[in-house]
């Protein structure tokens, strides 16, 4: 494990019928201002490593788990069970389990939108919201997910390929650590993303950025060879369902403090009409009190470990500002 972890700690936390791993660095007590960062796909507490140190070397309490269905946490087999309400719920049931009532949320990739949701719905145990990569999506009444991705970039699209049943099977074929290698300096857009089938095929040489290490590869690698892939993919999964389940917040706001924050390079900001909805005025109607977007040039889509110090300060300037005046609500915008 990379030195940066070195200050962390690890637990388990019974939460919402499930055993949640925790990874915390700050101070443990409950008058520190908390920080929750949610992970994405493939990702796991770790890719939160850099900021967890910078910020608690400054007094915050940060807390990072392993979401339902990766490394640590328990992972229930039915794709059934990583619904939008039971993400959400875990959450708050970890934010009681340690007796936080509010705290600032960091969400990257599927944890951004898990964060939008947990905004979205309980916007009360939020103070403020820092969310990098994927921006607010909200509910197309005509229109479900996966038609859309099918449409945009074909059935060969990553998101279309993992809900077929048993496709999770596909990576234990897989070099994990070429995997991880190809999927976090994935520069690609459309149908190229994430293709099982053409990073196997591929015979290009991988060399690491600087901010990737093979220590880096090789703890991901080493978690997900006991843990495989389906947890994962059953987030993909409910992309459909979740649509139906959220049809009573048709039309809803993101009613708390927000930064949003996106690489020029990331594939997500690449995604048809992403970039006009981000700054054409569709992001600041649906999260009215969106103060800040950054975009951030010649990054990609892993943005805080990529450009790790760089978002650190700009996760700590913005949250900083609540901590110094509890009573700061509204935008500036």
């Amino acid at each position: 494990m990379a030195a940066a972890a070195a200050e962390i700690r690890h637990r388990e936390v019974e939460a919402n019928g499930i055993t949640m791993h925790i990874a915390e660095a700050g101070p443990a007590s409950a008058a520190a201002p908390a920080v929750l960062f949610v992970h994405g796909f493939p990702e796991l507490w770790y890719s939160w490593r850099h900021q967890m140190e910078h910020l608690a070397a400054r007094g915050y309490r940060c807390v990072a788990p392993d979401l339902r269905g990766y490394g640590g946490t328990s992972a229930p087999p039915d794709p059934a069970s990583y619904t939008a309400f039971h993400v959400v719920g875990d959450l708050v049931a970890l934010l009681d389990a340690l007796r936080l009532h509010q705290v600032f949320v960091v969400g990257h990739d599927w944890g951004a939108i898990v964060s939008w949701n947990l905004c979205l719905l309980l916007p009360d145990r939020v103070r403020a919201l820092v969310n990098l990569s994927v921006a607010f999506s909200p509910r197309h009444p005509s229109a479900k997910p996966l038609d859309y991705f099918r449409r945009a970039y074909g059935d060969d699209y990553y998101v279309c390929k993992f809900q077929e049943p048993g496709y999770e099977a596909r990576f234990a074929s897989l070099d994990l650590k070429r995997f991880f290698k190809m999927a976090i300096t994935v520069q690609t857009t459309g149908s190229s993303a994430m293709s099982l089938e053409k990073m196997q095929a591929s015979n290009r040489q991988i060399t690491l950025p600087s901010w990737l290490s093979e220590e880096d590869v090789s703890y991901l690698a080493s978690v997900y060879a006991k843990t495989g892939f389906a947890g994962g993919l059953n987030y993909y999964r409910c992309l459909d369902l979740n649509w139906e389940l959220m049809a009573p917040w048709t039309g809803a706001k993101v009613q708390v403090p927000t930064k949003f924050i996106v690489g020029d390079g990331d594939l997500a900001y690449h995604h048809p009409g992403v970039k006009n909805y981000i700054h054409k005025g569709g992001l600041k109607r649906d999260v009215p009190m969106l103060d800040e977007v950054v975009v951030i040039k010649g990054a990609g889509h892993f943005i805080q470990q990529e450009r790790a110090q760089e978002i650190s300060e700009h996760i700590y300037e913005y949250i900083k500002k609540f901590s110094m005046d509890p009573t700061r609500k509204l935008s500036k915008l």
